[in-house]
C-alpha cells in the first residue's frame, strides 16, 4: 500500500487594514503568519520528502525483477 501524500497547509486567514497608506495585520496575525511560514511550509517541504522517498523506494522494489 502507497503512502498517503501529505497536504499542502491551510494559508491562515488574516484580518487587514489600511492606515496611513500602509496595509497592517494584528500582532496575532502577524503571528499566524510567521508560523505558517517559518514552521508550517518547512515541515510540509520535509514531510514532501519524505514521501518521495517512499515513493522512489516502493516504485525501485516493483522494477526490480
Amino acid at each position: 500500500m502507497a503512502p498517503k501524500a501529505p497536504t499542502i497547509p491551510v494559508f491562515p486567514a488574516l484580518k487587514w487594514t489600511y492606515q496611513n497608506g500602509l496595509y497592517c495585520i494584528s500582532e496575532t496575525d502577524a503571528d499566524k503568519l510567521l508560523n505558517y511560514g517559518e514552521n508550517e511550509l518547512p515541515l510540509f517541504a520535509h514531510r514532501y520528502e519524505q514521501y518521495l522517498r517512499q515513493i522512489g523506494l516502493i516504485l525501485e522494489a516493483l522494477s526490480k525483477p
